[in-house]
């Protein structure tokens, strides 16, 4: 659900030649967890990102009967 985490398994390199497309890093660096930013530290990198995330930390969500997210632009019930 959260953006990191797409990006994180967009990135994973397949191993049966029918799957093998490019790999889709996640843009940027990691911050600096001495200066992380206001609201969500993936903020910066995300392309998701709404002005809450750039301000708010997010909640921990339900994001369905079986998995919670912290994220403001996924999907919760």
């Amino acid at each position: 659900m959260h953006p990191y985490t797409r990006g994180l398994m967009a990135s994973i390199p397949r191993s049966r030649p029918a799957s093998r497309t490019a790999l889709v890093p996640v843009k940027g660096q990691p911050p600096n967890l001495s200066q992380l930013p206001l609201g969500c530290s993936f903020n910066p990198r995300c392309s998701e990102a709404l002005d809450r995330c750039r301000r708010d930390m997010p909640e921990l969500m339900k994001a369905n009967d079986k998995h919670l997210h912290a994220c403001w632009a996924a999907p919760h019930v």
